[in-house]
């Protein structure tokens, strides 16, 4: 069999201007691109309440597209060029035919009534569809040679082979074909729609509904025609839907280009068709001798192949119509290199324009990655911002050689440290009404439930003494001795332990610690005694707060890890800070193993309710918990509960903001799995 050359057959289109292209026939169509909406905005499965609103109002907005309507939905899966991490990008394009160049465009609207923000079409985004198409060859600006084999068509050493969608499916439901827009390899996905005449269309209508009729009237032997019955049946509900302007009957045309190494494309190929199979008993033609003409239809600006024409009623179609996929890239981008289940790339920023705060949690079961994840958000937030602050409190030292990979300072304090640390404080520092030494001295006496409401009035009672001076504890623990009180004289003998503060020589080096960029702190060598642990965390929690006010660092980040519960006694303090570090571009990582360690109910949801971002790791937390403290539906609770890990390859966590329902994949590079990971595992490829 010849071989022809076809390329000046194929393209009959030319881009005139941003979001307008000529087409083959001479007229023009009004050409945008879009994202997708993420699926994690409705429940999971795509079956809830939600998930039905939304799609009958898309299946309603489609029933407005005016009489005589011609469009071309294209989804187009591409995989990352040069990228350490594999992954794919999904883009929707749009076109639609019009008379003019600045004639209204009904598709536009449509799309954007449905949530979705399109954007006028530019030279470089069309040259990229035509890539995909045809070949690397377009942005030479060279059209590649297109070769008509028996049963596929070649370009640039490359094969094309097409399937048509032959029979619909039998039963459509919501988002029935989601399998085949998150098919994890590179595709065009192509939907032509267009409105024939509606008064034609009715009067067809109600012709086969008199011939059915007739046909059913039963004869004298009272013999019905029972496939006549069924028609009319059919015919009598479709014609008063339409009659009610509740559906709309379109003609559809879809197919699914495949470009790459012949064998390759013969394989997806085949995929494709097992994976429609099961939706509804639809069926994909692998095209042979007419994969030309099928794929010459689909190339924007071209006419639609009759015989591959299919109709569909509105709501069908809307089940059927690319709308979600499994991603969210609502965050500014990010050097967090993060993909969906799909293969999706996705973004997650902490510091993200449209969040509200910048404070999160992070929880997940001991194994979990917790600490790894934390590792890969303080890489990227540096290389994000390379003017970033990050003060890390955490007990173990998980974060040890990161912050030195960067230049920062980890520092374990010792007891003795940590005891000049906190006598530097009360030499330096005066006494401030409302200040900070209130819940300094309660820590210092234990910051349990023993402290009462009494206890606490006694102690700003006695720091009144010392307003504007410097604060000596053996002066405190003698004028509470002279009351007679209890309260007074409980503070005084929990105080005579720490009285040697007044004696240690200050140490100003600990203080300036807190002022460097990047620091982490490990209390790990406390652990010993849980209240000089406790009083050294509060301590430096404070002297990094009043060194926000400098306004040195474009912004920053603190992470509590595994060190929350020595705030359990110092709430107000806590969510004072959660509340107030918006201010100053600030935010905080609590991270704990199990959300109900947090023990107090209303300390949990303080941190639940001032976090912005929400991140849950393997067994981060029970879904009675999740449901009866944080009240979160159904398909979140799901989603935070299905998360898994493979370890050395990948971790999942799921991230729920007010604008995010999503389950990530973190897939390491050599490099920051080697400087970040916290466990002795080697890493292997992903076939070993």
């Amino acid at each position: 069999m010849k071989k022809f050359s076809l390329t000046k057959k194929l393209l009959g289109t030319k881009w005139i201007s941003d979001g307008v292209i000529s087409s083959s026939n001479g007229g023009l169509l009004k050409a945008y691109s879009s994202e997708f909406l993420s699926s994690g905005t409705l429940e999971e499965g795509f079956n809830g309440p939600l998930t039905d609103s939304y799609f009958s109002k898309f299946s309603e907005l489609l029933t407005r597209l005016p009489n005589l309507f011609e469009g071309q939905v294209l989804l187009v899966r591409r995989k990352l060029e040069n990228a350490e991490v594999p992954g794919l990008t999904t883009t929707l394009y749009f076109f639609e035919n019009v008379q003019k160049a600045e004639s209204y465009s009904h598709l536009d609207a449509l799309f954007k009534e449905a949530k979705f923000l399109p954007e006028p079409l530019t030279k470089q985004q069309w040259t990229d569809l035509l890539v995909s198409f045809l070949g690397q060859s377009i942005n030479l600006g060279r059209i590649p040679d297109v070769t008509w084999e028996k049963d596929h068509l070649s370009a640039c050493e490359k094969s094309i082979r097409v399937l048509s969608l032959t029979e619909l499916p039998q039963l459509t439901w919501n988002a029935c074909l989601q399998p085949i827009f998150e098919y994890p390899e590179e595709f065009i996905l192509s939907l032509k729609i267009n409105i024939p005449d509606r008064q034609k269309i009715k009067k067809q209508l109600e012709t086969k509904r008199r011939v059915s009729h007739a046909l059913s009237i039963s004869s004298s032997l009272e013999v019905k025609n029972i496939e006549s019955n069924s028609v009319l049946h059919s015919s009598e509900e479709t014609l008063e839907r339409i009659l009610l302007n509740k559906e709309t009957l379109f003609e559809t045309s879809l197919s699914i280009i495949l470009k790459n190494e012949d064998n390759v494309t013969l394989e997806h190929a085949r995929d494709f068709e097992r994976v429609i199979s099961g939706i509804g008993n639809a069926g994909l033609f692998l095209e042979s001798i007419g994969s030309l003409p099928v794929f010459r239809s689909h190339l924007p600006g071209n006419g639609t192949l009759s015989i591959r024409k299919l109709p569909m009623l509105s709501e069908n179609l809307a089940q059927i119509f690319p709308i979600f996929h499994e991603f969210s890239r609502n965050n500014d981008e990010s050097h967090l290199s993060l993909r969906s289940r799909t293969g999706e790339v996705s973004h997650l920023n902490l510091f993200s324009r449209e969040n509200l705060n910048y404070n999160s949690f992070i929880c997940g079961a001991s194994g979990s990655g917790k600490s790894f994840l934390m590792n890969a958000i303080l890489a990227s937030t540096i290389a994000d911002d390379p003017k970033t602050r990050l003060c890390i409190f955490d007990v173990g030292g998980s974060y040890r050689k990161i912050i030195q990979a960067n230049g920062g300072k980890s520092k374990t304090l010792t007891v003795n440290e940590a005891n000049s640390l906190i006598a530097t404080y009360i030499h330096t520092s005066p006494v401030t009404e409302n200040g900070f030494f209130k819940p300094l001295i309660e820590t210092l006496c234990g910051s349990g439930s023993h402290i009462t409401h009494s206890h606490k009035v006694a102690i700003d009672d006695l720091l009144k003494e010392f307003q504007g001076h410097h604060l000596r504890l053996g002066e405190l623990i003698k004028s509470a001795k002279e009351r007679t009180e209890y309260f007074y004289q409980d503070i005084a003998h929990w105080l005579k332990p720490h009285i040697r503060y007044d004696h240690l020589n200050p140490r100003k080096d600990l203080v300036e610690l807190i002022k460097s960029q990047i620091t982490a702190f490990d209390f790990k060598e406390l652990d010993s005694d849980p209240i000089l642990q406790k009083t050294s965390i509060l301590l430096l929690t404070e002297l990094l707060w009043k060194d926000l006010l400098s306004g040195n660092y474009s912004r920053t980040l603190i992470v509590f890890d595994e060190v929350w519960r020595f705030f359990a006694q110092s709430k107000g303090f806590l969510e004072e800070m959660y509340r107030t570090l918006r201010k100053y571009k600030a935010g905080i990582v609590s991270i704990t193993q199990n959300l109900s360690d947090y023990g107090d109910e209303a300390f949990a949801k303080m941190l639940f309710t001032n976090s912005f971002t929400k991140i849950f790791l393997q067994n981060g937390a029970a879904a009675d918990f999740l449901k009866d403290t944080f009240d979160l539906p159904d398909s979140d609770i799901q989603r935070a509960l299905s998360v898994t890990s493979k370890k050395p390859h990948y971790s999942e966590f799921f991230a729920l903001t007010p604008n995010m329902s999503q389950v990530f994949r973190l897939y390491p590079t050599q490099e920051f799995y080697e400087l970040a990971n916290t466990e002795n595992i080697t890493r292997t490829n992903e076939g070993d």
